[in-house]
């Protein structure tokens, strides 16, 4: 009897071992797509809808008005423009004024100039003035032509020069004096380059009609000249030529 058991249990173990075995089976209901993504849609409407309920909540709750709050913003965007407005008419109104200032300040400096160009043209006709009242109190004055009162100053801007003279006619004076003036200038240049002489006006321009002096007693003359950038004057010549012979009749230098 054990015998005949202890053969079924072999008997079962080779069986199992050697027989068809099937593997475990899972039984599972299809669902369609549509239906997953519908389900997963309703369910995050559902949780949007409590999500906005808990915030409007906690809104009500906290005390925050929300059409407050836009009104608030309105406010503030109409103050925002209103401060634009402001801003660019006060802007336009600087500008204006600072364009009139610009103005007024040119005109002040024009005045200024001119002021001081009428202050040297005084003080140079009190010199002259002053020099012929001396010249008739000594009861005469010096035969043929003489150069008096010949100066020469920088101007306002770089390397121009300003000269003023004073020419007198004495002795016999039967007929007017007719000529022209003309300014030798000798420059020199940097480093010790060999000098240059120039000539105020050139020999081409002198002949020309324009510029002529006649008097018969005194003749005031002044002028101006311009020296070349990066020289330096030396000395100065003026010369009074008689027409139409361009003579030299007097001439006088002065060194700088």
């Amino acid at each position: 009897m054990l015998s005949q058991m202890k053969l079924r249990g072999s008997w079962r173990k080779i069986r199992s071992k050697i027989g068809i075995r099937s593997e475990k089976l899972a039984i599972r209901s299809h669902v369609p797509w549509y239906v997953k993504i519908g389900g997963y849609g309703l369910v995050m409407g559902v949780a949007g809808a409590i999500a906005w309920v808990i915030v409007d909540n906690s809104y009500r709750i906290t005390g925050f008005n929300r059409e407050e709050a836009k009104a608030q913003i309105e406010a503030l965007k109409a103050e925002n423009f209103r401060l634009k407005q402001s801003y660019e008419t006060t802007k336009s109104a600087l500008n204006e004024k600072e364009s009139q200032l610009k103005v007024e300040t040119a005109a002040q400096a024009e005045l200024t100039k001119n002021l001081t160009q009428l202050q040297d043209e005084n003080a140079g006709l009190k010199e002259d003035l002053g020099f012929l009242r001396n010249v008739m109190s000594a009861g005469s004055v010096p035969d043929g032509l003489t150069i008096q009162n010949f100066k020469v100053e920088a101007d306002a801007l770089p390397n121009e020069f300003r000269y003023r003279l004073l020419v007198t006619q004495g002795g016999q004076r039967k007929q007017d004096f007719k000529g022209k003036v003309q300014v030798i200038a000798r420059v020199q240049g940097p480093s010790g380059a060999v000098p240059t002489v120039l000539s105020f006006p050139e020999e081409a321009q002198l002949r020309a009609a324009s510029g002529t002096i006649e008097f018969r007693f005194y003749q005031k003359i002044d002028g101006r000249f311009k020296i070349p950038e990066g020289t330096q004057l030396k000395s100065v010549q003026v010369r009074v030529l008689a027409l139409p012979s361009y003579e030299v009749r007097v001439q006088r230098s002065l060194n700088m």
